[in-house]
């Protein structure tokens, strides 16, 4: 085979492999949203095929995934009978991902801190575990975390024993067959195992209802109008997360394959994706981790194999009717505590104790805000706090500081021109990093402690990138102080982008110079041209 086809049999057996692994995990998710199984093979066949071919990630494998099932189940139970609203929210989803794609968005990702992601991820798995664990038992599940945790008398009371034994024996095949060889598919051995042991006892446990054949024709969701907040709402919060969700599994596929994504064509494409899985009645989804790395260690090297994959499950939908209808639940709820324990980021949990406090500060909110509160809202809490924190551990470093001009080793023969009691009167205010909220108390802190009888400050830039509003109003502050006290003010290696911010917002900097020498000569002479007028003061050798 010529080296331009050498790819094809590595990304058939990688798409295939990912195919057999995605199917029981379609149906699960299917289940666990509560729109049925159906819609988890859709969504899977949809976004399997058109992320491939529309991404820019060349073997990630897309499809249902934790995240955006969780906050399907969400709206499914909050809006129940009302799945066209459901449907238009993941359509809408679809097209705003596409906007943040052609709006370039897809590098904001580098910007969400480790332990937001972590509690985040964390959260999620936590949920999956806590919704399935009323269908292990054989009651049927709902779709809500606080109301599965009130139930928990009656999963006690009135489980079943079948459904749970035959729970238990597929969470041992999952756990066990990975012992044994990792290149059998341990949820497809899960889903055969329980489904035969099921029928050959003839157990009386709920199964997923039967899958049509074939696609359904898309259709559009029609809605009332007084819905429309509701569905641009969740429509954002699947956008969101789909997106976060797919970036950071491309980042784990780059380092993999020690490639390099495309952030921005991967979001257009899983847009395209979801807003044709909402169409045929499909769950939304999103780069599968785990279905992406099996891909890859099968073989997969293009965009052949995320493709492979979804034709596959296609293939496999055209005759699955008969043999879905006897899945049981729990065998299901298996299969997804399984994935949901798989989740959790175990790695950032054992560092609890070790780990900066502020980390873990963040990566908790954010974990509880996760599980009880809102996805969307524990990601901008995260955030906001870990934007906080880093602002106050910037501050708490000082990184300004003030010295008196004789001290300045650079400047030192200028100085020597000064009269000694200018000298005296003289102070250097040296910045080491941005002008930016965070150091607004340690300028107001050195706006008190000026050295009594100072009678001139400069202001050294030269380590300043930019400067912010609060930066800015409390420079203009300091500003003022100093004039009330007579005190004469020069700024040294002022930036662009900070000499920019501070005229737009009426800070006025009259005296600027490009360093520290320049500056005392101002002092000196009231003019800078005379600088090499200035003779460097005499060094004494010795005998």
């Amino acid at each position: 085979m010529s080296s331009k086809f050498a790819h094809i049999p590595g990304d058939l057996l990688g798409g295939l492999t990912a195919a057999i692994v995605a199917l029981p995990i379609a149906l699960a998710f299917g289940v666990a949203s509560g729109l049925g199984a159906p819609a988890g093979l859709y969504g899977a066949i949809a976004c399997g095929i058109l992320a491939a071919l529309f991404g820019g990630t060349k073997t990630l494998v897309s499809g249902p995934t934790g995240p955006m099932t969780v906050v399907v189940a969400a709206m499914v139970s909050t809006h129940v009978g009302h799945p066209e609203i459901i449907f238009a929210a993941i359509i809408v989803g679809g097209i705003c991902q596409v906007g943040l794609g052609l709006l370039k968005a897809g590098q904001l990702i580098e910007y969400i801190p480790y332990p937001v992601v972590s509690g985040f991820m964390t959260g999620i798995g936590m949920i999956i575990v806590i919704l399935q664990l009323r269908p292990l038992v054989g009651l049927p599940g709902i779709g809500e975390v606080l109301g599965t945790l009130q139930s928990a008398p009656e999963i006690f009371q009135h489980h079943n024993l079948q459904a749970l034994g035959l729970g238990l024996l597929c969470l041992a095949c999952i756990y066990v067959v990975p012992i044994i060889s990792k290149k059998i598919p341990a949820a497809l051995v899960a889903l055969i195992v329980g489904t035969s042991a099921a029928v050959y006892f003839q157990l009386e446990l709920p199964t997923i209802a039967q899958i049509p054949a074939g696609l359904p024709l898309p259709k559009i969701p029609w809605f009332s109008f007084s819905d429309w907040h509701v569905v641009i709402t969740n429509a954002f919060a699947l956008a969101t997360l789909g997106s976060i969700d797919s970036l950071l599994t491309s980042v784990v596929v780059d380092r993999l394959t020690r490639t390099k994504h495309d952030s921005n064509k991967e979001l257009i494409g899983q847009g395209i994706s979801n807003f044709a899985s909402g169409l045929i009645g499909g769950l939304p989804g999103a780069g599968a981790t785990m279905r992406s790395v099996i891909n890859i260690k099968t073989g997969a090297t293009t965009q052949l194999s995320g493709f492979t994959h979804g034709v596959i499950l296609l293939a496999i939908l055209l005759g699955l009717g008969s043999f879905a209808q006897k899945v049981p639940l729990a065998c299901l709820a298996a299969i997804l505590i399984s994935v949901g324990i798989s989740i959790v980021d175990y790695r950032a949990l054992k560092l609890m104790r070790k780990a900066p406090k502020e980390d873990m500060i963040v990566l908790v909110i954010v974990l509880l805000h996760t599980i009880f509160v809102d996805l969307i809202i524990a990601v901008i809490a995260g955030l906001a706090v870990a934007a906080l924190l880093f602002a106050k551990k910037m501050a708490d470093t000082e990184l300004m500081h003030v010295d008196a001009v004789t001290s300045i080793p650079e400047a030192y023969p200028v100085v020597q021109s000064l009269p000694e009691e200018v000298q005296q009167q003289t102070f250097v205010y040296s910045f080491h990093g941005p002008l930016f909220f965070g150091e607004v108390t340690i300028l107001e802190k050195l706006m008190e402690s000026v050295p009594v009888g100072a009678k001139y400050i400069i202001l050294h830039f030269a380590n300043v990138p930019f400067a912010d509003l609060s930066g800015a109003f409390a420079l203009q502050d300091a500003l003022e102080r100093w004039a009330e006290k007579d005190i004469y003010v020069i700024a040294v290696k002022l930036s662009e982008p900070t000499k920019s911010t501070l005229s737009r917002v009426g800070v006025a900097l009259p005296n600027s110079y490009d360093t520290v020498s320049d500056a005392i000569a101002h002092i000196a002479f009231g003019d800078v041209e005379k600088l090499d007028l200035v003779e460097p003061a005499p060094v004494d050798h010795g005998a």
